[in-house]
């Protein structure tokens, strides 16, 4: 009876205005719930001070419904899902800040230095308080150490050996 009845709410239940969601979602894909995400991301950044070291890392949250952007990722327990850049706490794991990965529009080209863009997006408030930054190869790059420099942070990454 509970799910009957949740089936009736979850059918007229909607975040955004349905007559402009379409052209909206040609530029975002998160458009039916971009205002709630927003809203939710400035909440969780407005709740909480981060301690001096901070991890920016990926999660696949576990999802086969319908989505735009569902993610494929063999190395995870939970192949398929929605792929989250998060900036955690490293001392509580209070996640600070968020982006979903909703993959490349259609008609641009692919992305390059994809991690250091994430972690200067997901560290931007941060710049002068000279944290630490905590990642791993993916998002480690000498560049990202010289902007993360530049606004007084270090970065803690391992990196990966090059191929001969």
């Amino acid at each position: 009876m509970a799910r009957d009845r949740f089936q009736q709410i979850s059918r007229v239940l909607r975040f955004d205005d349905a007559s402009s969601r379409r052209q909206r979602h040609t530029t975002d894909k998160l458009a039916p719930i971009r205002t709630v995400f927003d809203m939710w991301e400035a909440t969780l950044e407005d709740s909480y001070v981060p301690f001096e070291n901070v991890t920016v890392d990926e999660q696949l949250l576990t999802y086969r419904g319908r989505c735009p952007f569902i993610q494929y990722i063999p190395s995870k327990t939970g192949k398929y899902g929605i792929k989250f850049w998060m900036l955690c706490d490293s001392k509580t794991s209070y996640v600070s800040r968020v982006q979903v990965y909703t993959g490349r529009q259609p008609g641009v080209a692919r992305e390059t230095n994809q991690g250091q863009r994430v972690v200067q997006e997901l560290c931007r408030n941060l710049a002068g308080s000279g944290r630490n930054v905590t990642c791993d190869n993916f998002f480690t790059s000498l560049s990202l150490i010289q902007k993360l420099k530049k606004d007084k942070m270090t970065l803690l990454g391992t990196v990966r050996k090059e191929q001969s």
